[in-house]
């Protein structure tokens, strides 16, 4: 599916290069276009799980989430999902669901079955193999290099261990 045709279908007044300019920041290292593009590649390969609406809700949810992304920033999903919903010229509850997706993937709690499955493809990272975990690792690490490698361990140990109960399967 083209994305500006969606955005058009959708009334998202988003020029599609613009947005895909903001996943190209340069102070970007893992949120960039190619994780943009493998939550829109998973998003696409479970395509017949969903209905139409549900599908282009997904794609959407996928091009806003880190439109809005500085590494020190405390609001980056609001941030998204203010700068989303003032693209939309229409303020129904499609529009408030996406809404609440991207808001959902602050905590990774989910609100909706959609919004769950949203977050399983954005951290689908963490059932990856070694090296992608340690490209993940890599590019989270140079986006925070500036707090320093103790904050920095800190916060991200504090982060995975959030992640056990969501996405890890502790069953072994």
């Amino acid at each position: 599916m083209d994305l500006q045709s969606l955005l058009n279908k959708w009334k998202i007044k988003a020029d599609i290069n613009v947005l895909l300019g903001m996943w190209n920041e340069s102070h970007r290292s893992w949120h960039t276009l190619d994780h943009l593009n493998d939550l829109i590649s998973q998003i696409n390969e479970n395509k017949s799980l969903y209905s139409q609406k549900e599908y282009e809700k997904l794609l959407i949810a996928s091009l806003f989430h880190d439109c809005v992304y500085e590494p020190m920033s405390q609001d980056n999903e609001e941030k998204s999902a203010d700068f989303f919903v003032e693209c939309c010229a229409d303020k129904n509850s499609d529009i408030l669901e996406i809404k609440q997706i991207i808001l959902d993937t602050k905590t990774h709690k989910s609100e909706t079955k959609l919004s769950e499955a949203f977050n399983n493809y954005d951290m689908n990272i963490v059932e990856r193999d070694f090296n992608q975990l340690l490209q993940w690792e890599s590019g989270i690490h140079a986006e925070y290099k500036q707090v320093g490698t103790e904050k920095y361990k800190e916060g991200r140990l504090k982060f995975l261990e959030s992640l056990l109960d969501k996405y890890v399967d502790n069953t072994d």
